[in-house]
């Protein structure tokens, strides 16, 4: 199948020009490999409506570029159509937004902000940063082209798992033919089968009415003439060759006319029946056991399958690029103190306190990046079931009027310390799962803070509330 080049949209403010045509030119050897195509409203045509042309090849693009300046920012059509337009179409996954920063200006209140930006490090275009402007377009190129290779990357394998499964489609559907014809073949297979045992039941019960009729009449030849007579005998063996009844079975009759042959026959019958129904009833309690056994299988691949997704589905989002897997993996083994520990470390790391080993009581906190904080909470929530984290502490907080003594007592630290300085006892904290609700994680903050407690103020509850976490 033919490789298709990605489109490339340009929004800018025409007071830039002159900087997109230097980018284009960058660009150039993209377009020429077929990667890429551009399109900028500069090629729209006399005569041809220029906002159906640029809402047309806006949402068709692949690759939105937004050269960011202050001509751009100013720009109420770039801010109200095209940013708008971009951010729509980014979040749902149906194209790149690629910020281009050309000129110095504040945007990082911009619907783009949280965007990975280009130059590296966002550093614009006309910068001291560069020592030419072409070494900045350079990168920009590069990082247009690490977002092309992505992006066909993603498509080449959505479309592979399409194709896996429209062939795991095709197999299940080809599964359930052969299934059907199966089911068919059977019920074609029983139905001969009922059909040959009533042909044969119905050749049985005309066999036994026969026998009767023999046993009937032989029965009657005895009372009238015993013993029976070589004229009658020879009479009774044409009967039974009329009657079509084998030899053994009439002499049975003749030899015990009183003999309960239906009645032998039946308890004969009668034992077979049971035989079967005693085999069927094991043949039955063996398959609900592997069908038990098969549910039970597929109860815990489906738990397995639930906890990979969890798993999966964890916010560990960061401003400061923290990775926070070690704590939840600790939060969800239950290891409470490592986790308590963890926490600490992780807080340095987003508060670039590492190298201070402790977090400044008030400009530390205020400060604190919103993301990461709410995902140190929603991991202390989720992984202790509601019992800690954060939220549960202010929400404890509140609730007892924000009273710091009736604060400790709720939530069950023990304090020490002097004027206006107070401790965790660390001999009071449970790191056994049995803490109250709000027991952990124990108070981050302070002045030299280390394991052994820190001073409790309200800086962490009003950045929580900030935050509104």
């Amino acid at each position: 199948m033919a490789e298709v080049s990605l489109k490339l949209f340009f929004s800018y403010s025409h007071k830039d020009e002159s900087l997109r045509d230097e980018l284009a030119n960058h660009l150039a050897a993209l377009k020429r490999q077929g990667v890429i195509s551009s399109w900028h409203d500069r090629k729209i045509l006399a005569g041809e409506q220029w906002d159906h042309q640029i809402n047309d090849n806006l949402n068709t693009a692949d690759i939105i570029l937004l050269l960011v300046s202050s001509n751009f920012l100013a720009s109420d059509y770039c801010w109200d159509v095209e940013v708008k337009r971009a951010i729509e179409r980014h979040n749902q996954g149906e194209a790149y937004v690629i910020p281009v920063i050309l000129r110095p200006v504040d945007w990082t209140d911009a619907p783009f902000a949280k965007l990975q930006a280009l130059p590296k490090n966002a550093e614009p275009v006309i910068s001291k940063h560069w020592h030419t402007q072409d070494e900045a377009f350079t990168d920009v190129a590069r990082g247009i082209r690490a977002a092309v290779e992505k992006l066909k990357r993603e498509r080449e394998e959505h479309q592979q798992q399409l194709q896996r499964q429209q062939e795991q489609e095709a197999e299940r559907l080809r599964q359930q033919q052969e299934a059907t014809r199966l089911q068919r073949q059977r019920q074609q297979e029983e139905a001969e089968r009922l059909q040959r045992q009533q042909q044969e039941e119905e050749q049985k019960e005309a066999y036994a009415n026969n026998l009767r009729l023999y046993e009937q009449d032989f029965s009657k030849a005895v009372k009238a003439e015993y013993p029976i007579s070589e004229y009658v005998r020879n009479g009774l063996k044409l009967y039974q060759m009329q009657l079509g009844l084998r030899d053994e079975d009439a002499t049975q009759i003749e030899e015990s006319i009183l003999a309960p042959i239906e009645e032998t026959e039946s308890l004969k019958l009668q034992q077979q029946e049971a035989e079967r129904i005693r085999k069927q009833q094991e043949t039955e309690s063996l398959k609900r056991r592997q069908e038990l056994e098969t549910e039970r299988l597929r109860i815990k691949r489906e738990q397995e399958e639930a906890e990979r997704r969890l798993q999966e589905t964890d916010d560990l989002s960061s401003e400061k690029g923290v990775d926070y897997r070690r704590l939840r993996d600790l939060l969800k083994a239950g290891q409470w103190k490592e986790a308590d520990q963890e926490t600490l470390q992780v807080m340095l790391k987003a508060a670039d306190r590492e190298k201070e080993g402790w977090l400044e009581g008030t400009s530390s906190i205020e400060k604190f990046p919103c993301t990461d904080l709410r995902t140190i909470d929603q991991l202390w929530v989720r992984y202790s079931n509601g019992r800690y984290g954060f939220s549960v502490q202010k929400k404890i907080w509140i609730e007892v009027g924000k009273d710091w003594n009736a604060f400790y007592t709720s939530v069950g630290w023990q304090k020490f310390g002097w004027m206006f300085f107070s401790w965790v006892k660390e001999d009071s904290v449970k790191y056994d799962g049995t803490g109250v609700p709000g027991h952990l994680p124990t108070p981050p903050i302070g002045i030299a803070w280390n394991r052994s407690g820190g001073i409790c103020n309200k800086s962490l509850f009003s950045r929580v509330e900030t935050c509104k976490i």
